[in-house]
């Protein structure tokens, strides 16, 4: 086993994706890599869920599957899987990208969220305003972990970064490099199966989701006030508003974002085909698509914002949200989407909004547009109700609209 030796320390890497066929086989997925590692694969990625030795990782595995000596077998999987770098080594300490285009982990991913400074900086701003000297802070889902640093440079004695995906060893190195790794501990793991060596005086998160409750925020939240947090503990945001703004989508972007006769009319002219039976799909199931609200600031809106729901993240309880707002149109028009945006109270002085007229182009949070069709008809007074609903499960996150 080459660079490997009995007192070799590993540790698998976090955030993984398993499959287990019907012989038990498990195959992990990392990027485009499909990695076999037959049936006591699980039983060698367990062993590795904190730093082992070969030596002792070997031993125990022996006792748990009754195998006198260890099978060469159990060694070559693990030498496989050190190979393929979902088991690393103590000094594998390397800035990383994921190598999922689309993971959390990956470049673009980070890219965005360091382009859009108005995002950042009123974290920043806000995290000096609650953090105060000596402070115990958790920082969940750190990323490359400048909130994590923020929290330091505003007078806290200990850090605690807590990150899932692979580019936490992108953030133990920054770490490293602006002289607070004695301050920030890099735990590797998910929030919900990790334990602090001590509750915190300040929990921060940026985990708002382009649909801010789509990143699990809510369930995360819960679990982190009852276990990682003390009781009089401070949040930074603390409280997320949901608003709807009713709004005529131009036909332009209905053509390029939707599945509309006018869509299934230039398919058929562009390619030969008749897409005609594809229209019963428009009436059964809802249709989405997600903008940089900066690009919708020209649309034509047909109310006032509307709460959708409000959420106090140190007391909020619960799982499942189920509003119905009644609505008042103050023009008069075709009532065909509901752009989605939000508002964080990050602060008692500083929030940030992905309002059309508050984002500017870089802003990298894209709103959920919800797209009815038929379109309501609406003259100026008239009402109708917007429903909005979140659970845990299933189709987690549903938007519906009604004429009174």
């Amino acid at each position: 086993m080459e660079d490997l030796n009995p007192n070799t320390i590993l540790q698998r890497i976090p955030a993984l994706v398993l499959d287990i066929d019907s012989n038990n086989n498990i195959m992990i997925h990392s990027g485009q890599k499909v990695i076999h590692c037959g049936p006591h694969g699980l039983a060698i990625l367990n062993m590795f869920y904190q730093p082992t030795s070969l030596k002792e990782a070997l031993l125990k595995l022996q006792e748990r599957i009754g195998r006198t000596p260890v099978g060469m077998d159990l060694i070559n999987v693990i030498s496989h899987l050190y190979k393929a770098g979902i088991l690393r080594g103590e000094s594998q300490n390397r800035p990383t990208w994921g190598t999922d285009i689309f993971g959390f982990d990956s470049a673009q991913v980070h890219i965005a969220m360091l382009n859009d400074k108005t995002r950042t900086l009123n974290y920043f701003n806000a995290i000096r305003e609650v953090v105060h000297k000596g402070d115990i802070v958790v920082d969940i889902g750190t990323g490359l972990g400048i909130l994590a640093m923020t929290a330091v440079r505003a007078g806290a004695r200990q850090v605690y970064a807590v990150e899932a995906s692979g580019i936490g060893k992108s953030a133990k190195a920054i770490f490293e490099a602006n002289g607070v790794a004695d301050r920030v501990t890099l735990i590797e793991g998910w929030s919900t199966q990790i334990d602090l060596p001590e509750q915190a005086d300040v929990f921060i998160s940026e985990i708002i989701g382009n649909e801010p409750l789509g990143e699990r925020i809510l369930e995360i939240t819960i679990d982190a006030t009852k276990r990682l947090l003390k009781p009089e503990g401070r949040l930074v945001p603390n409280k997320i508003k949901i608003f709807g703004l009713p709004v005529s989508i131009p036909n332009t972007e209905l053509i390029k974002h939707t599945l509309i006769t006018e869509t299934l009319k230039n398919w058929q002219s562009w390619y030969g085909i008749d897409f005609n039976p594809l229209g019963e799909v428009i009436q059964k199931f809802p249709q989405a698509f997600s903008i940089n609200s900066f690009l919708a600031s020209d649309w034509e809106t047909l109310s006032e914002p509307i709460l959708l729901a409000e959420i106090n993240l140190k007391d909020f309880d619960k799982f499942v949200i189920d509003n119905t707002a009644t609505v008042n149109s103050n023009a008069s028009g075709q009532l065909n989407g509901l752009l989605e945006y939000f508002e964080l109270e990050l602060s008692p002085t500083t929030s940030l909004s992905t309002h059309p007229a508050k984002v500017d182009i870089n802003n990298h949070w894209r709103s959920p547009v919800w797209v009815f069709i038929p379109p309501l008809l609406l003259d100026n007074g008239d009402q109708f109700t917007v429903n909005y609903q979140y659970r845990k499960t299933g189709d987690s996150i549903k938007v519906s609209l009604s004429r009174l």
